[in-house]
């Protein structure tokens, strides 16, 4: 994975290249350029610099997960009972193999995991927290909390406030 300068490195015009991309990743080049005030070749230069500075690692489609296959979402606290950083790998390993949790993030803190796990429902969930629990190849303890309603999600997150946030410009 390749490593990028610290947000405070990017300047207005990156920040509002992002910001555009970010509301909407399928625009055209000249719609990008027009949005950005930039002419279309500097513009594309600045978008190919990001993607390859590894600022922007993709452009995807954004699904309804629960529309589209139906189900509800759970986060799920991990913690490893004898934590080693073998014992994460392994861990990590596993969860990777399980396409029901959409998400795993490795935390600092009480906890070692945040799982995100989609299932049809309850009885569906207790066969995916069971199968976690007992094949993941360490010993663990996990807290359950079921998701009833999305706030606000990543596909939502004002770039430019965020960076004008984070940099105090």
């Amino acid at each position: 994975m390749k490593r990028f300068k610290r947000s405070n490195s990017l300047d207005k015009l990156d920040v509002r290249i992002l910001s555009a991309l970010s509301r909407d990743g399928r625009m055209s080049k000249l719609q990008l350029s027009e949005e950005v005030y930039l002419s279309a070749t500097p513009c594309w230069e600045r978008m190919k610099k990001l993607e390859k500075s590894g600022m922007i690692r993709g452009y995807h489609a954004s699904f309804d997960m629960r529309a589209l296959v139906g189900g509800s979402y759970s986060r799920v606290e991990v913690s490893i009972l004898d934590f080693s950083i073998t014992n994460a790998i392994i861990f990590e390993r596993f969860i990777m193999s399980v396409p029901q949790v959409i998400e795993c993030e490795s935390v600092l803190g009480g906890v070692d995991f945040l799982l995100k796990i989609l299932s049809r429902d309850i009885e569906d969930y207790q066969q995916i927290i069971e199968h976690i629990c007992l094949d993941c190849g360490v010993t663990i303890s996990h807290k359950t909390f079921p998701i009833s309603k999305v706030i606000k999600d990543p596909t939502h997150v004002d770039i430019a406030q965020l960076h004008k946030i984070i940099t105090q410009e």
